[in-house]
């Protein structure tokens, strides 16, 4: 299964009964697109969908993809990302692991004050009951420098992420939660903040063949950094796999 990018995905289709053979597809819609606590729909809703291979040997290859609306980017209305990795378990340590490598692609961005805004990461998580820790470091980043400005989504980015997720039900309802990092490497220039944590509650409700649902909230610590939000935000959304 992907590595997920988003609680979109860690939130919904852990209950939507996501098919565990060779090749999977997953859909969802939600009031709010958000990706490590920004949103990326102006906050405005969002449909996606998916398909994913994986193989009993632990590799994986898929893609997915979702409305956007981001301000400085006009032109920019669909975010299709590529993934492909590699996860399984160490021994009998009780620990399991996930290398992988994404592309997110943004075509018709290019010609707003950013330029075209494609980068590329490689991630790896290690895994322990209910907990799982990540890494996403950008690897290659397409946007274009701007004078006396500082960007996110550059090389050498980093994101760092703890999630949980523990095997609790109670009456078909789950819950989950996160707290992120990313620490960008343009901080700081231009007296410019960047870097920010960011925090996510959801909780879900299986609802066997009609997929799964779920109430999230989502907050960041500082109003002036990247983020440029540090209210308590709310998305409810729907999901199912094949």
């Amino acid at each position: 299964m992907k590595f997920t990018k988003t609680i979109l995905a860690t939130a919904l289709l852990a209950g939507a009964g996501v098919a565990q053979a060779e090749l999977s597809a997953n859909i969802a819609a939600a009031s709010n697109y958000y990706f490590r606590g920004v949103s990326q729909t102006d906050d405005g809703a969002a449909v996606s969908g998916g398909i994913d291979y994986n193989h009993e040997s632990g590799f994986y290859v898929g893609t997915w993809m979702s409305n956007i609306d981001f301000t400085s980017a006009p032109k920019a209305d669909v975010e299709v990302d590529g993934y492909a990795g590699f996860g399984g378990d160490i021994g009998d340590t009780g620990l399991g692991y996930d290398l992988s490598a994404w592309y997110y692609w943004y075509p018709g961005s290019g010609g707003d004050a950013q330029g075209d805004l494609d980068y590329a990461e490689i991630s790896g998580s290690l895994s322990f009951g209910p907990v799982t820790g990540t890494i996403a470091y950008t690897i290659w980043a397409e946007a274009d420098d701007v004078d006396n400005v500082a960007q996110g989504f550059q090389e050498d980015d980093v994101w760092y992420e703890l999630a949980f997720a523990p095997d609790w039900d109670y009456a078909g309802f789950a819950p989950s939660a996160s707290i992120g990092y990313y620490s960008f490497d343009q901080d700081g220039e231009g007296n410019t903040d960047l870097d920010y944590y960011s925090w996510t509650i959801g909780v879900t409700k299986d609802a066997g063949d009609f997929g799964a649902f779920s109430l999230n909230y989502v907050q960041n610590d500082e109003e002036d950094s990247f983020a440029g939000d540090d209210n308590p935000n709310f998305w409810v959304g729907w999901a199912k796999g094949f």
